[in-house]
């Protein structure tokens, strides 16, 4: 699979309201940004699989708008071993370690996953 393959999955996963990730055959590595090889091993024997979705949050920030406003970004630590950056919605419930669940939200005619406090 090359990783305009994989990242166009990535999308139709998206649609289908499930969280992708992909898995070394070779080491048993597992990583979230859509790619072709391994970045462990180097590896192209590689699949993607499904995630539960849940997890917890290992960094997070705070970005404020002119208004006042913020929203959170942050690297979110999945049960099954991997992390990926993404927005955390209900920001003011966020914090380290708290438990986050995946959620899809369209975003221009797409689904993206994002995380909320469990």
């Amino acid at each position: 699979m090359r990783d305009d393959e994989i990242r166009e999955s990535y999308f139709k996963y998206f649609n289908e309201e499930k969280l992708p990730f992909i898995q070394c055959k070779n080491c048993g590595h597992r990583f979230y940004y859509p790619r072709a090889f391994c970045p462990k091993c180097g590896s192209s024997d590689v699949e993607v699989r499904f995630s539960k979705g849940q997890g917890k949050i290992f960094a997070m920030t705070k970005i404020y708008r002119k208004d006042g406003s913020y929203v959170v970004y942050g690297i979110v630590e999945l049960d099954e071993g991997f992390r990926m950056y993404s927005n955390i919605i209900e920001g003011n419930q966020a914090d380290i370690a708290k438990r986050v669940e995946v959620i899809f939200k369209e975003i221009n005619g797409k689904k993206y996953p994002l995380f909320k406090v469990a």
